[in-house]
């Protein structure tokens, strides 16, 4: 059995950040094997944590494939509230 290209798996997505509710986003394109989908958390870099706010499939022709919105949250406060410790620090 033949194993699959592991560059083949990956899909290409620009993701927008932002640090409050209201203001500028900061946007990247990365490369990722599943699409980051609302409520999902992402961590770009091992400083900040950010919750996914909506997701937007791209079907027209780009060279991406979705774009995800994304603004930060404390995530210490939401691994106590929900694993009643911090468990991961960055």
């Amino acid at each position: 059995m033949t194993e699959p290209d592991n560059h083949s798996m990956f899909m290409k997505i620009r993701i927008h950040y932002r640090d409050q509710h209201s203001g500028p986003w900061a946007t990247t394109i990365r490369d990722v094997r599943r699409i980051p989908q609302v409520g999902d958390f992402v961590a770009p870099a091992p400083v900040k944590v950010f919750r996914v706010v909506m997701t937007l499939h791209v079907l027209f022709e780009a060279d991406y494939d979705a774009e995800v919105f994304a603004e930060v949250i404390d995530f210490a406060e939401v691994q106590t509230e929900t694993l009643g410790e911090e468990v991961w620090q960055g």
